[in-house]
């Protein structure tokens, strides 16, 4: 089975179509569902995987994405971001009375996301695109490539 991958800005545009005809989509999943369908009706071959959609989604701030976690009984470490993939995320610090420092948990300044020193993992994903202007389309005939915003 062959495909294409798209294009960032053809990719937007097909979640905007998606976000735009169902405005709350309650998992990864499903918004991946809507997007492929979307760009199955721009070239056949087009598809594109969860995390790509999902990172698409948060890099154009199309949506605002709520991230649903539970903890696991490892420790955090200064990783990279589990949800944009963003390579280090900052350290949350406070100062103790002492003057030293004591590290809370850590924050992606990328996407937000944030964890505690328990690590925790992103189980579910809520896009919710309230606010979001329509998409006004301008299709080239032929090639999908040639799609304006």
């Amino acid at each position: 089975m062959t495909y294409k991958i798209p294009k960032a800005d053809i990719l937007a545009l097909a979640i905007k179509e998606a976000l735009r005809e169902q405005k709350t989509v309650i998992s990864q999943a499903r918004l991946t569902e809507l997007v492929n369908a979307k760009l199955k009706k721009m070239d056949p071959e087009y598809a594109a995987s969860e995390e790509r959609v999902r990172r698409i989604t948060l890099i154009t701030k199309l949506a605002k994405v709520e991230i649903q976690t539970r903890e696991l009984e490892a420790r955090s470490r200064n990783a990279p971001c589990p949800v944009c993939g963003k390579k280090r995320m900052r350290k949350i610090q406070n100062r103790t009375i002492f003057d030293g420092k004591v590290t809370l948990g850590y924050k992606c300044r990328s996407c937000g996301y944030r964890t505690g020193l328990k690590r925790s993992v992103p189980v579910r994903y809520i896009f919710n695109a309230e606010g979001i202007e329509p998409v006004q389309l301008e299709v080239v005939k032929g090639d999908p490539a040639q799609t304006k915003l």
